[in-house]
């Protein structure tokens, strides 16, 4: 018995040894990620973990031991001690603070917002006097300034985020840390009398600010961008005098009849854009005035904002140029076809899996019909087009690597590295805008790239 005791005593004191290192090496590690990766969310639900171990360690190391504790028991206990050090390590992993890719362009990028009284009918509200607004922002060329503070990452965005994965808002809380490129207010860059338009269209339930890695990289390479948040059909939109229209968030599929309903007003909210703009032109004499270039204007979009674009596209002779991003087609442009250049930049996962699903018989229901209406009215204005046509697929990419949303968490980024699929979307845009707005001719429209990428190239010449 004596023997037993002192065999107990012996391990008590070896196991005490080892307790105080583990306890001041998580204490340092607490310590080094908070110093490390700031205050966060993320951060501090790693850090509660650590904590909770390190209170549980410490009361071991003061409160001695219960007599007779069997080995299952301590194994328990470093199984658990594991189990936590591990789940701590997950959280700054899958929502990490993440950086946007630097624009490659010539030109520094300034930003600044409008609110639009379109004067249509607000048709989201049961209000009949009420009239449609949209919140616009704008990113450009701008002359660079040193040491211009960064405008921060989006709060919209984390509305985004919640609407469309179910993540609570408040887990982003570390995208306070993350910066743009683009200063508030920075003057428009004079290296030019005027610059080329782009009007951006965002996807549903997103927000115009959806797709910064694209954006920022288009005004820093000369093009004056403008998007809206289509209002009630964007994730949060928030106006100067406080009042705030959400997408309800409803997932149910559309018929094609209230697609196109829905996709008409996002498509007049792009022309009221332009409107817009064309207003800043002639009367903004302190800052727009004679700085858009009219006549060299473009349309583009991601998923239903790619749709809306080809719908600005044949409504709108004004925009001559067109690029869908994964999206769709509906409304007139399906039965009228466009007579001016368009692109479908496709996800591969997105097309393929489109195809696959509308080829399937004796599918019935409104997911199988979705499936196929999505290829065919795609089909119908490719193979329609009057003008040069192109559709692109980009290997081992999805849905979201158009926007942001690669970059939030490794999850969402899928098999593609987000920084490798964000600069061949940014190739692609630029080689088409460039070609038939700027009249720049681009090997990559021609060839479709170098061999090997595996992007898959179609094209349609004007007849």
């Amino acid at each position: 018995m004596s023997r037993m005791n002192s065999t107990n005593t012996a391990a008590a004191a070896q196991s005490r040894t080892y307790r105080l290192p583990l306890i001041l090496l998580l204490a340092a590690l607490t310590t080094a990620v908070w110093i490390a990766r700031g205050y966060n969310h993320p951060v501090t639900l790693a850090a509660g973990v650590l904590l909770c171990l390190l209170i549980f360690l410490g009361f071991r190391a003061l409160g001695t031991r219960l007599q007779g504790r069997k080995k299952a028991g301590a194994a328990m206990q470093g199984i658990a001690g594991l189990s936590g050090l591990f789940v701590s390590s997950l959280f700054p992993l899958l929502l990490p603070v993440f950086e946007l890719p630097k624009p490659g362009g010539p030109y520094a990028v300034g930003t600044m917002e409008r609110v639009i009284d379109t004067g249509r009918e607000e048709s989201a509200t049961t209000d009949p006097s009420d009239k449609r607004r949209l919140v616009v922002r704008l990113w450009y060329p701008a002359e660079a300034a040193e040491g211009a503070a960064f405008e921060p990452y989006p709060q919209e965005m984390k509305q985004v985020l919640s609407l469309n994965t179910g993540v609570p808002a408040w887990l982003a809380g570390h995208w306070d840390a993350v910066r743009t490129h683009a200063v508030s207010g920075a003057p428009l860059a004079s290296q030019q009398k005027s610059y080329p338009i782009l009007v951006y269209s965002h996807g549903a339930g997103a927000s115009r600010y959806q797709s910064l890695f694209h954006l920022e990289e288009l005004a820093s390479r000369g093009y004056i961008v403008a998007a809206p948040d289509h209002s009630y059909m964007a994730a949060e939109t928030r106006f100067p005098d406080g009042s705030i229209a959400r997408d309800p968030g409803n997932q149910a599929l559309l018929s094609a009849g209230e697609s196109a309903e829905l996709i008409g007003i996002r498509a007049a909210d792009v022309s009221s854009v332009l409107d817009e703009l064309t207003r800043w032109n002639q009367t903004d004499s302190g800052f727009w005035k004679d700085r858009l270039d009219l006549g060299r204007a473009g349309v583009l979009g991601h998923s239903d904002g790619g749709s809306t674009a080809l719908e600005a596209l044949a409504a709108d002779s004004r925009f001559k140029a067109g690029l869908n991003m994964d999206g769709t087609a509906y409304g007139r442009v399906v039965e009228s076809g466009v007579s001016r250049p368009v692109m479908f930049l496709m996800a591969s996962q997105t097309w393929q899996g489109m195809q696959a699903e509308a080829a399937k018989t004796g599918q019935t229901g409104p997911l199988s019909e979705y499936y196929r209406r999505y290829v065919r009215h795609v089909e119908q204005v490719y193979t329609g087009s009057r003008s040069d046509a192109y559709r692109v697929t980009l290997p081992d990419t999805h849905h979201f690597s158009f926007s942001d949303a690669v970059l939030f968490s490794p999850v969402l980024a899928g098999g593609r590295p987000a920084k490798e699929a964000h600069a061949e979307i940014n190739r692609y845009t630029l080689a088409f805008f460039d070609r038939y707005l700027l009249q720049i001719p681009s090997p990559l429209l021609e060839q479709g790239g170098p061999h090997g990428t595996g992007v898959r190239f179609e094209k349609r010449a004007a007849e």
